[in-house]
């Protein structure tokens, strides 16, 4: 294995550092609870963000909308709540696995199983095409942010939709993400009711709209992740901090067959 590799079944992602200097610049808030300030923040950043993605993804059909600790509690939130046995791909956000229930991990999508899936794919990076599929479909986007302005058309029976900000803008430690669903969130919907999430993440995902767009990181980066996958003969995803390589040297991180994950983090630093 490559020194210069991220050595983990988990990717990074680069610390960004003019987003690093950004949050420096975000004053921590602390809102009285049930004033109502915390929810127009809120509401304000729904709506910038329906906005800012709005050349990916069209989010219409999902009115409701919350604040979640990344894409990790939304899976926590979404399981704690979910009775129907589901589904996920192989290869897929390892989460799903270790968290356990009633999901099965499958080689090929099984009829009439609720069915959790991420675009752009964790297993290598890339967009993929979903709107063909029939089952009902929990949507993981967490890697928007991280590729082109490729549209992503959600399956009819898309029942949520989930972003983070920890992967296109180096924020993992940040614990930032928005959940859009087409029903009120059984759990979700408690916690904002009562204004029970991070108020200061909000103002730091807000500065984040205001000074970048959707596909800023993806174009600063793009040529960089580009050359080192020339130099070191892989090939380079969607996702500009991850390639895919068939090389035996890399077997332990394949998660399709022989298809290895490869994280470029430390070499676009």
């Amino acid at each position: 294995m490559n020194d210069n590799l991220f050595d983990s079944p988990w990717v990074q992602s680069p610390q960004i550092y003019s987003v690093q200097e950004l949050i420096k610049t975000v004053e921590p808030v602390n809102y009285p609870r049930g004033s109502g300030l915390a929810r127009q923040r809120l509401d304000l950043l729904e709506v910038s963000y329906r906005q800012w993605v709005r050349d990916i993804v069209d989010l219409a059909e999902f009115k409701h909308c919350y604040f979640v600790n990344g894409v990790t509690d939304a899976l926590n939130q979404w399981i704690a709540t979910e009775t129907r046995p589901w589904q996920y791909l192989q290869g897929d956000y390892e989460y799903a696995r270790m968290i356990g229930g009633k999901g099965e991990c499958v080689d090929q999508i099984q009829p009439d199983t609720l069915l959790y899936i991420s675009n752009p794919a964790c297993a290598t990076g890339n967009v993929i095409e979903l709107d063909k599929i029939e089952n009902d479909v929990i949507l993981d986007c967490a890697y928007v942010g991280t590729t082109s302005k490729h549209r992503i058309l959600p399956p009819k029976n898309t029942e949520q939709i989930w972003f983070s900000f920890s992967k296109g803008w180096g924020l993992i430690g940040q614990r930032s993400g928005l959940v859009f669903s087409k029903r009120p969130h059984r759990s979700l919907n408690i916690m904002k009711r009562v204004e029970a999430w991070n108020y200061t993440s909000v103002e730091i995902c807000l500065a984040i709209l205001a000074n970048y767009d959707i596909d800023t990181v993806y174009n600063e980066y793009k040529q960089k992740q580009l050359d080192v996958c020339t130099e070191m003969n892989l090939t380079p995803s969607d996702c500009f901090f991850i390639a895919n390589s068939t090389h035996e040297e890399y077997a332990k991180r394949r998660r399709i067959g022989n298809i290895a994950r490869l994280d470029l983090s430390k070499l676009l630093r």
